[in-house]
């Protein structure tokens, strides 16, 4: 039995449920929980959706190739939870820097994903993406930046962003397993 869901389809939901979903609430909890002053529980969240997001990005809709799947865990985990813990930590030390602070390092932070993603992780977004991430990471660091200041009622987002991801990636990734599951038993 094959299932007529194409395998690199799947793959894509997982990654947005696992790369991008997951990310962002981890950053929301941890502004909560660094505005509360504990700081831990937020390093564990930034840990915790990093794993996440490197396991997802191993996962391609391709035959498994264990050497590309051990870089891109390891290279998407650790840029994940570096990123994470740079946009945290800035938001929440940072306070006394001006809106326009918050663009231009959101700018360069919309730089380097796109670099590390077309050159580290190899998966060639157009050049014209540059043009449309820059501004969005720029305008997500002002949001964040007003977000901090709402944070106890900004973090039921949180909440929202989490079940979206796991959602996102737990159905994406079960298909996916079925699927490779059912085509191998169509083999035999």
């Amino acid at each position: 039995m094959n299932l007529p869901v194409d395998p690199k389809t799947l793959a894509a939901i997982l990654q947005v449920g696992g790369q991008y979903m997951l990310p962002i609430a981890a950053i929301l909890r941890a502004l909560y929980s660094g505005a509360r002053g504990k700081f831990p529980e937020g390093a564990v969240q930034i840990g915790t959706a990093a794993i996440i997001a490197g396991v997802s990005a191993g996962v391609n809709g391709q035959q498994p190739n264990l050497q590309n799947i051990v870089s891109d865990i390891l290279s998407n985990t650790i840029f994940t939870a570096g990123i994470v813990s740079l946009i945290v930590v800035y938001v929440l030390r940072a306070t006394h820097l001006t809106w326009v602070a918050d663009v231009v390092v959101g700018g360069i932070i919309g730089a380097v994903i796109w670099l590390f993603t077309n050159y580290v992780l190899g998966v060639h977004w157009p050049l014209w993406t540059v043009v449309l991430i820059i501004p969005a990471c720029a305008a997500g660091m002002v949001a964040l930046r007003f977000a901090l200041r709402q944070i106890f009622r900004v973090v039921r987002y949180a909440t929202y962003f989490i079940v979206i991801g796991l959602v996102l990636a737990l159905g994406a990734g079960g298909f996916l397993l079925l699927q490779t599951f059912m085509s191998g038993m169509a083999r035999t």
